[in-house]
């Protein structure tokens, strides 16, 4: 590689050696020929004539290096080092040390007739030129940033290439000439493919990669059966096998309102014909299209999908139902389609480099962005693709075929054909024919697997469920020679005739193309001396055979780690990772218009990866999606699905990742219980024996001795709620806490004052709240390196709620759980050594604390003890989970009730803003306006699990549970707080001391929330999404938006308040 120097050298056009330059030229002339002796003047006057018109030449570009070095002061040679050090490392420009300028400066002081000037000032135009797209490969519009049904405008320019209808590419020129006289396609069948024994993939793959694969060969390749050389789906990942190739085809898929796909469906009926894992498989990516469609129209990102329905300052379009529709179904389809291509990079494209099986970051991604020098280029991208005929052969892979998956294509052969082995092609292309017939145009009418529809036109969870876990734990066959089931046969042979009509490149062509070594004997195509021998009968030489079955009669690779993991055939192995290439980086839709700004912050963040979770693996989060009572957040059928389960144990146990992992059989659940009685609620709340919670402290702290925890009373609640001066002392905390932060926190815009009343107010007072009451090391209560600031107590109470509420996705629980399980258990660490010396007794009160409240936690931890738990018991099944789900509550409660202020309760909050600064809390308009506020709040629902089949009586029917089912108590929701501090439903009891607790001290917070407010002048939210609540409703549960609305949290994250000084 050129050094630096070399390469500021060059920028110079300084000659490589030192040596003269008029010697350099005589070294390279070849010596004159021998010529007659001349006299001796014309010899004289030839050397002075040459040395003349030497020395002239010499003088000239004396002059001209002297005045190229005259502008190398010591200004311009530090300019020509940074642009030498950024061409090293592509590192992004500081424009702030005036670069360009500089280049300018030195331009302009070289010589202009000079060669360094204009080698420097070409380089300067062609930095210009570069750094804008000639012509644009992105543009604006409904025209532009939505897929095509067709694949179409994928390439702006060439808008047609790669759409569906239009030819194969050819990649390899054939050159050589080719035998007339082929072997028969029935008898290179026989010879060289038919299946003799099954042999199981040597790395243990299951079936799933190769629906997978089966998926990705139908989404790019079908060929019309009136003209084979036109493929009737676009050269793009663009998921047709579900959306359909056409628009006939994605219309009859669609449900054609809010987005959404009818359900369980797909579009493309040769699916039909393979395994029904591959069918399951599409039914998941449908299940996430309408997840993502749904919470989409949710969120609403900036009024996107709204305001089709509802234009401001514009007519309503008399189509704006379509319009909305339209716009939820294109965005949800960017989003499902990002999902998938995700999937292919880092799940499918790792287990085939077999880097499933080391400890690595390191993958394959087309759309890497490499630095780009300063006067350098980048990797072409977007520029569109075409498949070619060679690849269509390249992905026939039936030899992976698995035993199971054998059985069932011959079951369905005999169903359809009858005595299927002794039919000839034309009456197996006839009978296939007939079944595509029978087929209905309404995919939501086509049989499926046997399964029946519910009447929400669903297939049942469970059945789809156990397809999917036969799939993954099935192992799939080995490539090579004579590894194809007999049942293939006429697919075989109808492969060839197809690839003899495309009169494509031999084997050894299609090698060479890719500067692979061409065979040169038949044991180079396949050591087996048997099939080495069959090749030499039916094709004389090895330049003979063909494209097709060579590549697949080829010798299949050796596992390497990494490196081989599919351990396909040679040529197959090189050939598949330039077509993934190709099929990523030229398409539009998977890089320069795959953007958050296209698939909405939501969208962008659900399809990602994270290479801290899984190794970037993201399977789990379409399998969770889909199946969430099937699988628990860590199976393994889950995350890691191409490869069959028990080997996966061994490769994570090998890893050390293992214990992350549950490897049992998954077991199919109901839905969550939901109960709207109190005495429903009042019965599961209490009963610690059968209803478990849902907060599992061993996925964070093996070894803790903690496998009792979660049947353990939430005694710690009660000990707190029977000192009867907590909401007196929280209430009186939270109003010089809020006051505090309002002056502190608060900034002058635009003629008012501002602040972000959620963030930097009432959440930051929560977390202090929680600290001071549960001994987090917070700020100066923490010791040298056990500090905390409120927003990492913020992040880690909310990480640990998150975990013990089934308000989040399954999948969105497990990222939590691994982002910050260290976290959390450092926390905890940190607070075991003040509760193990508060039970020891020799624990006192920093000076900072709010001595009562502090002292109230401290009573009621020391009751805890004696009633027998450990401190490390009191942390992790008492502490962590309550003091989570207090900051969760009253941050609900702080931030619903200001929301409530400026909503429905705008008018009471005015008349108390025209009263008297001084008295206000003493009125009865004050005490009125925080009831209704503590009426209208959204309780903290509570979670338990069934341990235990169990029958409850909720409003006269009796409900039966079953062990590990979810249970929603949702008359807790409607427990509103009372005047004297109490609650509506609890007459008889309490519903769940948990609830009761949160209660007070919502009453707490709202109160002194409220005072504070009533003190500062015409409090207002501004106008936008900065002065409104990020609120999530789905499923019965409500979560939040974090700020950039890119995905839900337990808290509110933000709301900004506006006031006149």
């Amino acid at each position: 590689m050129p050094s630096i120097f070399s390469k500021l050298k060059g920028m110079l056009c300084i000659p490589d050696s030192s040596k003269p330059h008029s010697e350099k030229a005589a070294s390279r002339k070849p010596p004159p020929p021998p010529s007659a002796p001349k006299p001796a003047e014309d010899e004289r006057r030839r050397s002075s004539d040459t040395c003349s018109s030497a020395s002239s030449s010499d003088s000239k570009r004396s002059d001209q290096v002297l005045e190229v070095l005259k502008a190398f002061n010591l200004k311009n040679i530090k300019t020509v080092a940074d642009v030498a050090m950024i061409g090293v490392d592509g590192e992004p420009v500081d424009d702030k040390t005036y670069l360009m300028e500089r280049i300018i400066q030195l331009a302009a002081d070289l010589p202009v007739t000079s060669r360094t000037s204009a080698t420097l000032t070409n380089a300067f135009l062609n930095q210009l030129w570069t750094d804008l797209q000639h012509p644009p490969q992105s543009y604006l519009g409904t025209e532009y940033i939505y897929r095509k049904a067709d694949g179409s405008n994928n390439n702006i320019l060439w808008p047609h290439l790669g759409a569906a209808g239009q030819p194969y590419a050819r990649t390899v020129r054939p050159r050589r000439m080719q035998p007339i006289d082929r072997p028969d396609p029935g008898l290179v069948f026989d010879s060289l493919l038919v299946r003799k024994e099954f042999q199981p993939h040597p790395n243990k793959i299951s079936s799933v990669l190769f629906y997978v694969a089966s998926i990705i060969i139908h989404d790019i390749f079908h060929t019309n059966h009136e003209d084979y050389s036109i493929s009737d789906t676009s050269s793009y990942l663009d998921l047709a096998p579900l959306y359909g190739s056409s628009q006939k085809e994605q219309e009859s898929v669609r449900a054609m309102r809010d987005g959404m796909l009818k359900p369980d469906c797909f579009a493309d009926v040769r699916i039909l014909g393979f395994p029904p894992g591959v069918g399951v498989l599409l039914i998941m990516f449908n299940r996430f299209h309408n997840h993502v469609a749904e919470t989409l129209a949710l969120i609403d990102e900036n009024g996107r999908f709204s305001r089709i329905l509802n234009p401001q300052g514009t007519p309503k379009p008399p189509n704006a139902q379509a319009l909305y529709d339209e716009a939820l179904f294109q965005t949800a389809r960017l989003v499902t389609t990002g999902l998938y291509v995700n999937i292919i990079l880092k799940d499918y494209v790792r287990t085939i480099l077999n880097l499933n099986r080391v400890d690595s970051l390191w993958n394959l991604d087309p759309r890497s962005e490499e630095g780009k020098a300063i006067f350098g280029h980048k990797i072409p991208e977007a520029t569109g693709n075409s498949v070619s005929a060679e690849f269509n052969l390249v992905y026939r892979w039936h030899a992976c075929v698995s035993e199971r998956d054998e059985q069932w294509t011959k079951d369905v052969y005999t169903t359809l054909f009858g005595d299927y082995p002794t039919q000839s092609l034309g009456a197996f292309l006839s009978a296939l024919d007939g079944w595509a017939k029978t087929l209905s145009s309404d995919p939501l009418k086509r049989e499926f697997a046997g399964l029946s529809r519910l009447p929400n036109n669903k297939f049942p969870d469970e059945k789809l469920a156990a397809i999917w876990t036969a799939s993954v734990s099935d192992i799939a066959g080995s490539y090579g020679a004579g590894h194809v089931p007999a049942i293939f046969k006429n697919v075989e042979i109808l492969g060839i005739i197809q690839s003899r009509s495309w009169n494509l490149a031999s084997l050894n062509e299609f090698r060479e193309y890719f500067k692979l070594q061409p065979h040169e004997t038949f044991k180079d195509i396949n050591p087996d001396p048997i099939i080495a021998e069959q090749l030499r009968r039916l094709y004389g030489h090895p330049d003979n055979v063909e494209i097709y079955p060579g590549v697949i009669v080829e010798a299949a690779k050796e596992s390497k780690l990494p490196g081989s993991g599919l351990c396909t055939n040679f040529t197959t192995s090189r050939a598949i990772l330039s077509d993934a290439v190709a099929l990523v980086r030229g398409d539009r839709f998977y890089t320069v218009d795959y953007t958050p700004a296209n698939l909405t912050n939501w969208g962008f963040n659900e399809a990602s990866y994270d290479l801290s979770i899984n190794y970037g693996c993201v399977f789990y989060k379409l399998v969770l999606n889909a199946f969430p009572n099937s699988y628990r957040p860590n199976s393994i059928y889950a995350h890691y699905p191409l490869v069959i389960p028990e080997e996966n144990k061994v490769i994570l146990t090998g890893l050390k990742k293992a214990d992350r992992y549950n490897f049992d059989k998954p077991m199919d659940l109901p839905a969550p219980a939901i109960f709207k009685s109190v005495e429903a609620c009042r019965a599961v709340a209490n009963d610690t024996s059968a209803f478990h919670s849902t907060w599992e402290p061993l996925a964070f702290s093996s070894g803790y001795g903690l496998q009792k925890s979660r049947e353990q009373a939430p005694i710690l609640a009660q000990k707190l709620m029977e000192h009867e001066g907590l909401q007196s002392a929280a209430a009186t905390f939270y109003k010089d806490t809020i006051a505090s932060l309002v002056k502190s926190e608060s900034y002058q815009v635009g003629g008012t004052r501002q602040v972000d009343v959620i963030r930097d107010v009432f959440n930051v007072a929560h977390a202090r709240f929680v600290a001071n009451v549960f001994f987090l090391p917070l700020g100066s209560n923490g010791k040298g390196r056990n500090k905390y600031d409120e927003f990492d107590i913020i992040t880690l109470l909310s990480a640990v709620y998150a975990c013990t509420s089934p308000e989040q996705s399954s999948a969105h629980r497990f990222v939590i759980m691994k982002k910050k399980q260290r976290g959390i258990r450092q926390l905890a660490e940190h607070v075991q050594e003040d509760v193990d010396g508060l039970i020891r007794g020799n624990f006192g009160l920093h000076s900072h604390s709010t001595v009562q409240l502090r002292s109230y936690a401290t009573q009621a931890i020391q009751a805890v003890s004696k009633s027998g738990l450990s401190p490390t018991e009191i942390v992790w099944s008492q502490i962590l989970p309550l003091a989570a789900r207090i900051f969760v509550t009253q941050s609900r409660a702080s931030a619903e009730g200001i929301d409530y202020l400026f909503g429905g309760g705008q008018a009471k909050f005015q008349d108390l803003q025209e009263l008297p600064r001084t008295g206000t809390t003493s009125s009865g308009k004050f005490q009125s306006c925080v009831d209704d506020i503590c009426r209208i709040l959204p309780s903290t629902p509570l979670f338990r699990q069934a341990a235990s089949s169990k029958i409850i009586v909720d409003e006269g029917r009796q409900v039966e549970l079953f062990p590990g089912q979810i249970v929603l108590c949702e008359a807790c929701r409607q427990t509103a707080v009372t005047g004297d501090g109490g609650t509506t439903s609890e007459a008889n009891g309490p519903v769940a001391v948990e609830i009761s607790l949160g209660a007070q001290l919502g009453k707490a917070i709202v109160s002194a929330m409220l005072e504070v407010l009533c003190q500062l002048h015409k409090v207002s939210r501004p106008a936008g999404a900065t002065g409104r609540l990020r609120r999530l409703r789905q499923d019965n549960t409500i979560t939040y938006l974090n700020v950039e609305e890119s995905t839900s949290i337990p808290h509110p994250s933000s709301m900004k308040v506006n006031w006149q000084e």
